[in-house]
């Protein structure tokens, strides 16, 4: 479905998107053509996801070919998955209270008719012709138009009435685009957990215009939501503290951190780079992690090829013993934000290894505009490309 996760392939998707769908982006990008013919969509999010391709130098790119105004729409899609890491970063027991229930859930026996309906819908055998063809695809390519992402959900939750937390855990697994902000957020978006008394429901009607008539089902959706219980968070200030970098401080590979740039070569040549193996890691689907180990190690041979110098670690005792040896040096990363990978990071302080995260400059320009509605934040949008636009 995708090329192999490096700046080269993520550049000439973006180059094919430019010239081929950008265009008609606004008006045909709510249409599943089918895998094979969504022209009509940039398919840049699993680059987008590893950093391979950062999202100001998408719309820079972007706005060399495009007035602003003709292409609003596209860069507001790119702005969401921003929005969405800036308002989690603000109300952080979100995702603490979704991995908790998880938890609680993947352990719970449910009624035996939630069961068979959650059985079903993971090997895509519910009777619904439209949702099984879409875990089909979801199990073999990794992949699920936006759109179509949106008809599952609500499938899921409201017709199917199995918790929205095995659903965004099902996504997690499976889409190799899924970052915890934007995958979490959206679920609880359709289940109507992020504005209150507001959820979606997928229309059969709608489903066969925007599939292209692809689909077509007797099996009555839901008509109602479900009602689940609300809770508001309120939005903290997060702090991001920085600490200055000395020559020889080590530094860990952020695996969804993956920048392809001069500035980033040229700080680790002053590093001691490595790149831990035995992180504690979400469960996942075997093609999800084929394409992140490709993509790491794509990485590793970009850093060869820029004469970078690492060493690729099995256990967190070795750093401990490289700590002890150079007491005087610290341990960095880029800031990988919310998510499992922060959350192994995090775990790491218990061992005694503390870590200072490098954050980047356009997060903290967004984030803190992320503390209410998404139409708030777009409206910072023409603000925040005059800050990076030469």
């Amino acid at each position: 479905m995708f090329k192999i996760p490096n700046k080269k392939n993520a550049e000439a998707v973006l180059n094919n998107f430019i010239k081929n769908g950008l265009s008609s982006y606004a008006y045909k990008r709510n249409y599943d053509y089918g895998r094979d013919e969504n022209f009509n969509v940039s398919k840049l999010s699993p680059f987008i996801r590893k950093r391979i391709l950062h999202e100001k130098d998408i719309i820079k790119f972007s706005l060399r070919y495009f007035r602003y105004q003709n292409i609003e729409k596209f860069i507001q899609e790119v702005f969401w998955r921003v929005y969405w890491k800036g308002w989690l970063e603000g109300r952080r027991q979100v995702w603490k209270d979704y991995l908790a229930n998880l938890k609680i859930l993947k352990k719970k026996k449910f009624n035996s008719y939630l069961m068979k309906n959650y059985e079903k819908a993971l090997s895509g055998k519910t009777g619904i012709n439209c949702f099984d063809s879409w875990v089909n695809d979801l199990l073999k390519y990794g992949y699920l138009h936006n759109h179509t992402r949106m008809w599952f959900a609500s499938i899921w939750i409201h017709t199917l009435r199995i918790p929205w937390e095995l659903g965004a855990n099902f996504f997690f697994e499976n889409l190799f685009d899924a970052d915890p902000a934007s995958n979490t957020l959206s679920w609880r978006w359709v289940a109507g957990l992020q504005t209150q008394g507001k959820a979606y429901l997928a229309k059969k009607d709608n489903i066969e215009k925007f599939s292209h008539f692809k689909f077509y089902s007797n099996i009555p959706l839901a008509n109602l939501p479900i009602n689940i219980d609300f809770k508001s968070y309120e939005f903290k200030n997060s702090t991001f503290p920085e600490k200055r970098i000395k020559d020889n401080d080590f530094f860990i590979i952020s695996k969804n951190n993956l920048i392809y740039s001069e500035e980033q070569i040229e700080l680790l040549k002053r590093l001691q780079v490595i790149l831990i193996r035995n992180e504690v890691q979400v469960s996942g689907s075997p093609n999800k992690k084929k394409f992140n180990q490709i993509a790491i190690s794509e990485y590793l041979n970009y850093l060869n090829d820029n004469k970078i110098t690492f060493k690729i670690l099995t256990n967190l005792s070795t750093i401990k013993n490289a700590l002890k040896e150079t007491p005087t040096h610290s341990i960095f990363s880029n800031y990988p934000g919310i998510g499992y990978e922060h959350d192994n990071f995090e775990s790491y302080r218990k061992d005694g290894i503390d870590i200072n995260y490098i954050f980047d400059d356009f997060d903290m320009m967004c984030w803190p505009h992320a503390k209410a509605g998404f139409f708030r934040f777009k409206l910072k949008i023409p603000e925040f490309i005059e800050s990076f636009i030469d």
